[in-house]
Order: structure tokens, then C-alpha cells, then sequence
């Protein structure tokens, strides 16, 4: 099955049971956690593990049960190496059709209600036709400043991010 083919069935399920927003927050949650776990997806394709460890696996992920039950069948099929190109045919259809804009700020430390309406406000413009949800996260690691990320592109003006511009130039 071609990727587009899983992206268009996920989405036709997500629409289905209502939850293509969540289901949609759910995806980028999990494509920024498989940055931190590299072999995740090579352990999900192995024939070397029994499928009801996978299952395991996707369950104690903590995702929407349909999510859950596409990544099974990914995992099934051994088809988890594809979940990036999928996940691009996904966006694509959730794009056109939520017209939400889920943006995730990393602050070093929480932000006040009235600093996230400021930020909301900065950013509004830059999706016009959107609803803009913010995701806000504490990064201890970025002693200052603010990261903003939305659908793998990031604007990164932290300190920490301006300390090492600045190493590198010198």
C-alpha cells in the first residue's frame, strides 16, 4: 500500500470518529518523540519482536485509540519505516481541512497568560486563515528566550541557541 493510501485511511477514520484534530496533535507528538528514540522505529519493523510486544509498545504510547490501532497495523505490516512519508500526506489533508495551526512554544522556564497572548498575537498574522492552538512546553536547556515550532520548521531564539551563533563565530 502506497503511503498516501495509509494517510488518506487515517484521516478517513480520524474523520469519522471526530478526532482528526486530536489524532493530528497526537501525530506530531509522536514524530518529535521518535527523535529522541532512534531504533523505536527499526524495533517496530523487526521480525525479531513479537507482535504483541509492539502492541505493547504503541499502548503504552498513551494515544487515542485509533491512532493506536493505525500504528498496530503499521507495525503489523512492517510498514513503520514509512511513517514520515506518511506523516506528510497527512498533514496535507489535515491542513486543508482543520484550518488549525497547532504551534508548540518552548519557554526555559513556564510563561504567563499574558506573555502567551502576546506570542498568540505575534503569530496570528503568519496564518490568516487559520485558528492558531499554542502547545507550550518548559525546556530547562534553553536558559532564555523562546522556541517556537509548527509542522517541523522552528523559529529559535533562545539564549542558548544565540550562545552557540555566537560560539561558532569566533
Amino acid at each position: 500500500m502506497r503511503t498516501s493510501n495509509y494517510a488518506k485511511a487515517l484521516f478517513e477514520l480520524a474523520k469519522q470518529s471526530q478526532k482528526v484534530d486530536i489524532i493530528h496533535y497526537q501525530f506530531e507528538s509522536l514524530k518529535r518523540a521518535l527523535q529522541d528514540m532512534p531504533g523505536w522505529i527499526d524495533m517496530m519493523d523487526s521480525p525479531m519482536v513479537n507482535m504483541h510486544d509492539k502492541e505493547t509498545k504503541i499502548d503504552d504510547l498513551g494515544y487515542d485509540v485509533v491512532f493506536r490501532s493505525f500504528l498496530k497495523m503499521l507495525a503489523q505490516k512492517n510498514q513503520m519505516i514509512a511513517l514520515s512519508e506518511i506523516f506528510a500526506q497527512w498533514n496535507k489533508l489535515v491542513r486543508a481541512h482543520l484550518k488549525i495551526a497547532h504551534v508548540n512554544v518552548f519557554s526555559a522556564k513556564p510563561l504567563t497568560k499574558e506573555q502567551e497572548h502576546n506570542i498568540l498575537q505575534a503569530i496570528q498574522p503568519t496564518f490568516p486563515h487559520h485558528n492558531v492552538h499554542l502547545h507550550l512546553h518548559v525546556d530547562r536547556k534553553l536558559i532564555g528566550g523562546l522556541k517556537i515550532e509548527y509542522q517541523g520548521q522552528a523559529l529559535d531564539r533562545s539564549i542558548a541557541r544565540e550562545l552557540e551563533e555566537l560560539y561558532q563565530m569566533i
